[in-house]
């Protein structure tokens, strides 16, 4: 027992010094860019070969709505808040007749919507973004070119009417701008899946082409419609180094699908429900409080994603004119300290320090055995109960995310000979980052043993994350 006691102090020092040296690197000047995928194709990995917890917030539309002192603070606060990713469009339009412009009156395009006529101010200005990004140690999700329809807010529109040519030459511009800006990874199309063989698809992809022309060594990936991966469109497919679920509120349905291919490669949750949204997709699934949006984040991590991106209705917008039906709550800087958002913060702290780039999903429920619920269906009700879990192949780490069914109890099974040791166990509560220790630990890693969770975690929900270690 009293050699337990120190190893296990041992690691807490570790985690924490860990925690602390991460912190400090993103405020040196050690730059973690560019990303690569490991030699398992399963995670990221930073410029030091370290594993790289993608871990981010959508702030869409960044480039147009925010002066540079708004972005030093939004930039700020996210890093203060552990994010090192955000996902975010170069530029969008508000309505057909009112183009894109940045907050200092700097259009997209010198002609509106015409792609051969980039506007040096406007991108003077996405310049000085991204090097900030950069300078923060954080990672820039960017798509070039939304492709939503006018109507709804995209380029799609102007993507179809330019053709070709000029799509490959306002490809070839933003490859040759950004080919040494080695925290960006492109997003092609956005929440839109281009017909096979439409004008849509076979100009999209000309921009696609432009930009590899000249940056040849940036990852690609895709944001389709809803409940799409990133590897689902056969004609972008060739292309993408990096896969991404984008999903409904079962965020583990689109990962494990992602995980699962032949020709996986590291998937991570793009977007899935906003927080505060209040508008669920079907009347039968709850609004995005809290406790769904951390959800989907522990269902997404413990299904194989190498990381997720947290979304916020309060903040990705920025008070953008154009979302007028939500003006009810457009202070993005108040979103800035959303419960979501600093929860996102515990999410982060119990990964980080640990093995999370060799957990491998419990799919076929090898390790918890009963307890586990419901697989579900994307963006429905059921499953919201369903338990995911990862396990190190070595034994030595077992995770368990335990959803919210109310504010009771709920028991699980493990199957303890699936952990290489003597067991640690402990509750880690989602909600402020603590632990709670499990009576009669260790365990002995045989047979089987119940785990009950300790109810409602102060919030009035009862989700609860199993932690497995073993002492060697």
């Amino acid at each position: 027992m009293t050699h337990n006691t120190s190893f296990w102090s041992l690691v807490a020092v570790v985690c924490s010094m860990a925690t602390a040296a991460s912190v400090a690197s993103a405020q040196t000047n050690e730059s973690p860019f560019p990303v690569r995928v490991s030699k398992n194709g399963r995670y990221l990995e930073d410029a030091s070969d370290r594993p790289f917890h993608l871990h981010g917030d959508t702030a869409w539309m960044l480039m147009v709505e925010l002066t540079r002192e708004e972005t030093e603070e939004y930039l700020g606060n996210r890093r203060k808040k552990r994010f090192n990713t955000i996902l975010v469009s170069l530029g969008e339009t508000n309505l057909p007749s009112d183009p894109t412009t940045n907050k200092y009156g700097d259009p997209m395009f010198t002609t509106p919507e015409d792609l051969s006529t980039p506007n040096e101010k406007f991108f003077a200005h996405v310049d000085w973004v991204i090097q900030r990004a950069h300078q923060k140690g954080i990672l820039v999700v960017l798509n070039p070119c939304y492709a939503q329809s006018s109507s709804k807010r995209g380029l799609g529109d102007a993507v179809v009417a330019n053709g070709p040519e000029k799509c490959r030459s306002y490809g070839r511009y933003i490859g040759r701008r950004y080919k040494n800006s080695t925290n960006i990874i492109w997003q092609a199309m956005g929440d839109r899946t281009p017909a096979p063989g439409s004008a849509l698809e076979r100009n999209w992809l000309e921009i696609l082409l432009g930009i590899k022309e000249f940056s040849p060594s940036h990852h690609w990936t895709a944001h389709w419609s809803n409940f799409t991966t990133a590897l689902d469109q056969a004609a972008f497919a060739p292309h993408m180094t990096l896969d991404n679920a984008y999903c409904g509120n079962r965020t583990y349905v689109q990962i494990l699908r992602a995980y699962n291919r032949t020709n996986q490669k590291p998937t991570f949750l793009n977007e899935a429900h906003y927080e505060g949204t209040g508008k669920p997709s079907y009347a039968s699934v709850a609004n995005e409080s809290p406790q769904m949006i951390r959800a989907q984040a522990y269902w997404a991590l413990l299904s194989g994603a190498t990381g997720n991106i947290f979304g916020s209705h309060y903040v990705w917008h920025f008070g953008w004119k154009g979302r007028t039906k939500y003006t009810d709550s457009n202070d993005w800087r108040q979103g800035l300290e959303s419960q979501g958002s600093r929860e996102m913060v515990h999410v982060k702290t119990l990964f980080e320090g640990r093995a999370w780039y060799d957990l491998v999903p419990d799919q076929g429920h090898t390790v918890i055995t009963k307890g586990y619920g419901t697989f579900g269906e994307d963006d429905r009700a059921a499953g919201g109960d369903y338990l995911t879990a990862a396990r190190t192949g070595d034994g030595s780490l077992v995770m368990a995310y335990v959803p919210s069914t109310g504010t009771g109890t709920r028991t699980i099974t493990v199957n303890m000979a699936k952990l290489s040791g003597n067991v640690h166990a402990r509750w880690y509560n989602p909600t402020d980052g603590t632990y709670r220790a499990i009576n009669g630990a260790p365990f002995a890693n045989w047979g089987s043993k119940d785990f009950t969770t300790p109810g409602d975690n102060s919030t009035g929900t009862n989700d609860w994350v199993l932690v497995l270690e073993s002492a060697p």
